[in-house]
């Protein structure tokens, strides 16, 4: 047994040897839902994680969380002693409770002429946090999306459940959910220290960290940030110049002029017309990078607050994909358009990622798209995660663009030093890919009453199992309309649980 199973004996206060059920009859086991009545069958049902907030059990409200599940050993003449045990999605053991409480309960139909016990209602916790709370602990066991819920007795194992998403009708069919992240985490300058840890491989295993406690926080909607593959984590330099913004956050027509630009070397120059819009030169701008044997993507932006429309985001790239390097040709400006001006894209961390404002929300600050598109892997159904030192303003920890009309970016987080630093406080990765998931610019609190233990409150900070991290039935709901199959971009895909033959005997 390792030592977080033997710390679960603690809690209960007595560990008992299973020898005890030596020479007890022979026995089933069923999985009451919180209703007790309801079977949860093992071949064609699961049992799912907690969202409510721990608290001592009440006999007078037995359905006060939807998720409990009350196990009911069937046969014995006396109450047995069993052991209840959950195991990780990989087989692995993560908790035990050893001689739960056991009150006599009416069989299921199935067994109507046996003796039958049952369990206080069992919840099943996404991480120790909220297993340990005093309260709670007793009946408690820390769970895992696609892991098992077993009871045992003596050496045979009576009955084992995987655990699954919630128990809604908008669930129906299934059991659980998968989404595609690709985090990338951002050195401060090229070859320079990463963003977190202290070096490459603390940096990748602090990322995988962030990422596992989000996944146990979705988890209680039955959603898997990790996937069945290994998560797609890489330590990467900041891209070089390598995007032009045509019309830059002005967005006027063209009153006619020149554009002046080099590319490792080489003298570009493209003429404006009067009446020009942003797009028509952007498309001209395209076709002179093309000629010198580069690609050149397009993709317009939302316009700011104060433009006159969106500007035209041009991305250059060397043969297969090769980084290339834009700069300005010191003889000449960059644009000598009166009205229309080019800006270039500049990733320079040192002194913080330029983060959007209310004014270019839709758009995202000219840094924040030089960034991201240069790294987009024009899968619009992955989620892109970026690590960043910092931003250049103080109190921003993070922040996430979601699938809107029109928007420049879709379905990014970016996250700081300090996100991961605040940890439980916030649990701001969670949060941030929440506003993706539920596709939510806002906060349920900017416009309704305040739950400071919301995973989506827009202030709260507590370390405590009262903090910001529990998801609503409501959130699950809207975050498989918002992002399930059926949504215009699918984020979120159908993973089944595997299933196990119940009733096996224990290796040992």
């Amino acid at each position: 047994m390792t030592q977080r199973a033997r710390s679960t004996s603690i809690c209960l206060g007595l560990a008992l040897s299973l020898a005890r059920s030596a020479g007890a009859e022979p026995a089933h086991a069923f999985a009451l839902a919180a209703d007790g009545v309801t079977v949860r069958d093992p071949a064609r049902d699961h049992v799912a994680l907690s969202r409510e907030l721990p608290s001592a059990f009440d006999p007078e409200h037995p359905a006060f969380e939807p998720e409990a599940v009350r196990l009911l050993i069937a046969g014995p003449a006396a109450p047995p002693v069993v052991r209840v045990r959950t195991l990780g999605a990989a087989g692995a053991l993560l908790d035990v409770l050893d001689d739960p409480s056991l009150s006599p309960w009416p069989c299921p139909s199935v067994s109507a002429s046996a003796k039958c016990w049952a369990t206080r209602p069992l919840r099943l916790t996404p991480d120790r946090l909220d297993r340990d709370y005093p309260a709670a602990c007793e009946r408690s066991l820390e769970g895992e999306l696609g892991g098992e819920l077993r009871v045992e007795m003596g050496a045979q194992v009576l009955g084992n459940w995987r655990v699954g998403g919630p128990h809604s009708p908008v669930f129906a069919g299934l059991e659980r959910l998968r989404a595609k992240l690709r985090v990338r985490v951002l050195r401060l300058s090229p070859g320079g220290a990463p963003a977190l840890g202290s070096d490459v491989s603390s940096a990748l295993r602090i990322a995988k960290a962030e990422v596992l406690a989000a996944s146990k926080l979705w988890a209680q909607c039955g959603i898997d940030l990790q996937g069945p593959a290994s998560l797609d984590v890489q330590v990467v330099d900041p891209p070089p110049i390598q995007l032009v913004a045509v019309g830059c956050e002005m967005g006027l027509p063209a009153s006619g002029g020149q554009l002046t630009l080099t590319v490792h070397g080489r003298h570009l120059r493209v003429a404006t017309r009067p009446g020009d819009s942003p797009l028509i030169v952007a498309q001209r701008l395209a076709r002179a990078f093309r000629a010198l044997g580069l690609s050149a993507q397009l993709s317009p932006n939302p316009r700011t607050t104060s433009g006159a429309a969106g500007a035209v985001d041009v991305l250059v790239r060397g043969p297969h994909g090769a980084l290339v390097s834009v700069a300005a040709d010191l003889t000449s400006p960059l644009s000598s358009d009166p009205t229309l001006p080019i800006c270039l894209g500049e990733v320079d961390l040192s002194n913080g990622l330029s983060h959007f404002v209310e004014n270019d929300a839709a758009a995202g600050t000219l840094e924040e798209r030089a960034l991201i598109k240069a790294f987009d892997d024009g899968d619009p159904s992955t989620i892109d995660v970026f690590f960043v030192p910092s931003f250049d303003q103080s109190g921003r920890i993070g922040e996430s663009f979601i699938d809107d009309d029109g928007a420049g970016i879709q379905n990014t987080v970016l996250i700081d030093r300090a996100a991961v630093r605040a940890g439980p406080r916030s649990y701001a990765l969670a949060h941030e890919l929440g506003h993706v998931l539920l596709d939510m610019p806002g906060h349920p609190d900017d416009y309704g009453v305040d739950h400071s233990s919301s995973l989506m409150d827009s202030d709260a900070s507590d370390a405590s199992v009262f903090g910001p991290r529990r998801l609503s039935l409501a959130d699950c709901e809207r975050a498989l309309r918002e992002s399930g199959p059926d949504a215009r971009v699918p984020l979120l895909e159908p993973w089944l649980l595997p299933r196990r033959p119940s009733g096996a005997t224990l290796a040992r």
